[in-house]
């Protein structure tokens, strides 16, 4: 009975604070354009891609996992430490290859440059970015401070509006503590699981990706933040989910196993975020 009393008020503290974070993270600070004084960050919007039962096991291993990882600490040299080490194995694969000549790689590094000053009580974390030669994904991805984008995604987006936004959403996987947690899954799981608890992680991050929902429109919340900070137009970042969302298909197994809100979801969501807390309408 004690036992489930704690981890009712480890709940408690861990909502309470995830709260407080987001609205201490909002705050506004000297230069460039200031965000409004009160922002609020809401993922009602998210109920129409999740089913009861995934919500349900969303919750239950949210609350497993804050157990499990409790008193486990990854300060920001580790995460750095990780990001360097994927760099290295990811470039044993000849698939894996980082373009160090395109005439677009200074525009990335001022761009991550700029955000990386626009965030508010930044965490330690040093941060680089790689074009990734890749015509047919389009994506980008952060590994502690490593942020890589792949030509298809560079491609598709259709102005820096929109850049910052991307680059934006993966340094606040970072600032946002996403990969942290996933750090502290991985202490937990060797831990808890020995020699066996590395390829036990690897599994689960296999079949259950590295974010859920929330910590998706978190990061997109984040990085629409800071681009607004820096005089940028936020609404560009509609017509790019919006692109996305053609010829995207719902399916059930698609809603349980899918790490990512749907395309047509996000920009819901981002265009609400605006609207109340910025007040322009993206029509």
């Amino acid at each position: 009975m004690r036992y489930i009393f704690f981890l009712f008020l480890l709940f408690i503290f861990s909502a309470c604070n995830e709260f407080n974070n987001d609205a201490e993270d909002s705050g506004n600070v000297a230069g460039g354009r200031k965000l409004p004084s009160k922002m609020e960050y809401s993922y009602d919007c998210l109920s129409s891609d999740s089913g009861n039962i995934s919500d349900m096991l969303g919750k239950a291993g949210n609350l497993i996992n804050k157990v499990a990882t409790f008193n486990i600490e990854v300060t920001d040299k580790e995460q750095m430490k990780y990001g360097d080490t994927f760099l290295i194995e990811a470039l044993k694969d000849k698939n894996f290859v980082i373009d160090t000549t395109s005439p677009e790689i200074p525009k990335l590094q001022t761009i991550l440059a700029n955000l990386v000053k626009a965030r508010v009580k930044p965490t330690d974390i040093q941060y680089q970015i790689y074009l990734v030669e890749d015509t047919a994904t389009i994506n980008a991805y952060t590994v502690g401070g490593k942020v890589f984008i792949t030509s298809a995604m560079l491609k598709k987006c259709s102005s820096d509006d929109q850049l910052y936004a991307i680059i934006g959403h993966e340094i606040g996987h970072n600032e946002k503590g996403h990969i942290k947690s996933s750090l502290k899954q991985l202490k937990a799981s060797n831990k808890f699981f020995g020699e066996w608890g590395e390829s036990f992680f690897a599994i689960k991050k296999l079949l259950t990706g590295s974010f859920n929902h929330k910590n998706e429109l978190e990061a997109d919340y984040f990085g629409l933040d800071l681009a607004w900070k820096l005089g940028y137009d936020i609404c560009a970042i509609r017509s790019f989910w919006d692109d996305m969302a053609k010829g995207e298909e719902r399916n059930t197994i698609n809603d349980f196993l899918n790490t990512h809100p749907y395309s047509d979801t996000r920009s819901k969501c981002l265009v609400s975020h605006i609207k109340k807390n910025f007040e322009v309408d993206c029509k």
